[in-house]
């Protein structure tokens, strides 16, 4: 592939091919986001520039990125950024890959402050930082905190705060869930978390892309996926102001049980809310 010379325009056809020859159902995409991040263009300039001629380290590099997405790699650990609420977030293998199902839990904390200023919100099991950033980028007034108990992701949502500018509202912290958590006076006036929800027995039966590479600690939720949802309930009105919200996202299927144990735990107006495929996506409630 080295030897002739090849336009862009068709790298991108050939390594099209090849995405969907290995049954990628986003072969096009894929390979437009890989040629533009090799490239450092604009996703759209390979459709501007149809004649550029690749030089022979773009085409070793472009080889070697088609390779890692034939092996199962994810774009966004290819390329290390992945978008979220129109934000840009590095993201590793410490992490989850955001997804356009989480931006339902955002939804739903932002509607129940509707601009409310001075809130205090908490992150359980922040990953990349991409909903706590996101909130704190539509809550002007607010502050933050993200707790993850992977060192490797809390370095990482502290640099996502510093480059979206948010770095003066979050703070992160390593914490086993509320372990090391000190919360304001009064409480925070809300708790957001998308928790690891699979029951362990699914692991073995997800995607190659998930299973293999990202992070076990971050998918796997117990026997039968709720046992984060157990804890999380049970102590978070100790860490919530009155009339608190706690808010967390939720598996197919689960968000009946997760209902039940707000309910236990004494939380009132709760409610499940879809995400854009009709998928009950979010359990909040508040605290008495």
């Amino acid at each position: 592939m080295t030897d002739s010379p090849v336009t862009a325009f068709a790298r991108l056809a050939q390594m099209q091919a090849a995405f969907e020859a290995s049954g990628n159902p986003c072969a096009r995409l894929d390979a437009e986001i890989l040629l533009s991040h090799a490239l450092g263009w604009p996703q759209l300039k390979v459709y501007t520039d149809r004649g550029y001629m690749l030089t022979v380290p773009q085409l070793n590099l472009l080889s070697s990125l088609q390779a890692r997405r034939l092996g199962g790699e994810p774009v966004a650990y290819i390329t290390g950024r992945q978008e979220f609420w129109g934000l840009e977030f590095a993201v590793s293998q410490d992490t989850l890959i955001p997804r356009a199902d989480t931006e339902t839990l955002v939804e739903v904390t932002l509607a129940a402050f509707k601009g409310a200023p001075g809130a205090t919100l908490l992150d359980l099991g922040t990953g990349t930082g991409c909903i706590l950033l996101s909130l704190l980028s539509e809550m002007q007034d607010a502050l933050g905190v993200g707790v993850d108990i992977n060192h490797g992701a809390v370095s990482l949502a502290l640099g996502n705060a510093h480059k979206l500018g948010l770095g003066k509202r979050a703070s992160f912290a390593v914490s086993n869930w509320f372990d090391n958590i000190d919360p304001p006076a009064n409480g925070f006036d809300a708790i957001v978390s998308n928790p690891p929800y699979i029951p362990a027995s699914d692991i073995a039966d997800l995607m190659t892309d998930v299973r293999d590479f990202e992070p076990t600690s971050a998918l796997e939720g117990g026997v039968d996926g709720l046992d984060p949802y157990r804890l999380i309930t049970r102590k978070a009105p100790a860490y919530l102001a009155a009339g608190g919200l706690l808010a967390v996202e939720v598996g197919i299927g689960q968000a009946e049980a997760v209902a039940v144990l707000f309910d236990a735990a004494g939380f009132n107006d709760i409610r499940a809310r879809d995400d854009l495929a009709g998928v009950p996506r979010v359990v909040s409630g508040k605290k008495s």
